[in-house]
């Protein structure tokens, strides 16, 4: 099949643009033909990735890569007015070149935003958006119950999403990842920038609250060049060097692998690449793991109201000491397999 897919596929990397990547892996493995439009406002990594900038130059390069393809994805986390026109754009272009437009929802802020949208404008938008699709894929049960308001037709799925790690990346592990290699427990902090939310977590967990010596910390930095940032955050958990990873933001091998160890992961909020209320709002989420497969089932947002950072560090030790309940039946490889069933149906 020629499949165009449409969404973040840059760095700093977050579950959002890994899952697109990983579902972009999993089809060149199948054989399918994939081209790919990065809707982020950072550039991609990869040449054979088409940027976009403004509006108008979204619509040209959809209007020539959406040729003779049997299928266009579009991914977003829909709650940019900017991000639901292109969506809508993306699917009528799509169904005019008969192909079928597939779009996936993941989950963040949708369930609160989408509640909220303006009758005149964004309501509009995701109704004619969701009446045209082909099918409208749900990242969790919460966006998938706020979707079904602007059903039009049967056409939602709820579908977890996933990172696939491949095979070639776990058998060269990288050696910058050796500190956390036996750690029974890994805590990511993604895409760390000063001054920000997520930062004073950080650093409340390092300087007041020791880890276990069996607990290490992956630490995304955003900013370029990093090196302050990285001081200060070793000079708040210099007791606790041995424990701590650095990684840099656009290294793709080194964050799927950091990922395929991560039981907890915090960040900012992020929406087609661009990140929002870093000084009060971070996402918190458990991860569980199957064979290449890392998946999320559950989350939190944390929304700052007074000095809150102690609060939430004491929230994050008690979510790595609960012992983890029945193992979900789901499968990571599930999701894959029914997004292709979709997109052959």
């Amino acid at each position: 099949m020629r499949i165009l897919l449409i969404g973040n596929f840059a760095p700093p990397y977050e579950d959002e643009s890994l899952h697109n990547l990983s579902l972009l892996t999993k089809l060149e493995e199948d054989g399918h033909e994939c081209s790919v439009l990065n809707i982020s406002s950072n550039p991609s990594k990869e040449k054979r990735f088409i940027d976009t900038k403004s509006y108008s130059d979204f619509v040209f390069k959809l209007l020539r890569f959406c040729w003779k393809k049997d299928v266009v994805h579009f991914s977003t986390k829909g709650y940019l007015r900017l991000g639901l026109l292109k969506l809508m754009t993306s699917i009528l272009v799509g169904k005019f070149f008969r192909a079928k437009p597939v779009v996936t929802i993941h989950s963040e802020l949708f369930s609160i935003m989408g509640q909220m949208r303006s009758p005149l404008g964004g309501r509009q938008t995701l109704f004619t958006s969701f009446a045209h699709a082909y099918k409208i894929i749900c990242a969790d049960k919460d966006t998938y119950d706020v979707a079904s308001m602007y059903q039009k037709k049967p056409n939602l799925e709820l579908v977890p999403p996933f990172i696939y790690i491949p095979s070639e990346f776990l058998k060269n592990k990288p050696l910058s990842l050796r500190k956390i290699k036996d750690k029974e427990k890994v805590i990511i902090f993604a895409n760390v920038k000063y001054p920000s939310f997520l930062f004073e977590i950080l650093k409340e967990l390092l300087s007041n609250y020791p880890l276990p010596s069996d607990t290490g910390i992956v630490i995304f930095l955003s900013e370029k060049p990093s090196a302050k940032l990285q001081h200060m955050i070793e000079e708040a958990g210099k007791d606790l060097l041995d424990n701590i990873v650095f990684i840099e933001p656009d290294d793709i091998h080194q964050t799927l692998m950091a990922y395929s160890r991560a039981n907890i992961i915090l960040r900012t909020l992020s929406c087609d690449g661009k990140t929002f209320f870093e000084n009060f709002a971070i996402s918190v989420r458990k991860t569980l793991h199957s064979e290449n497969y890392t998946y999320f089932p559950q989350g939190l947002l944390f929304i700052k109201e007074g000095e809150t950072a102690e609060l939430c560090v004491c929230i994050i030790n008690t979510l790595l000491c609960v012992e983890a309940g029945p193992k979900i039946e789901l499968k990571a490889e599930d999701s894959y397999n029914r997004i292709r069933k979709i997109y052959e149906e």
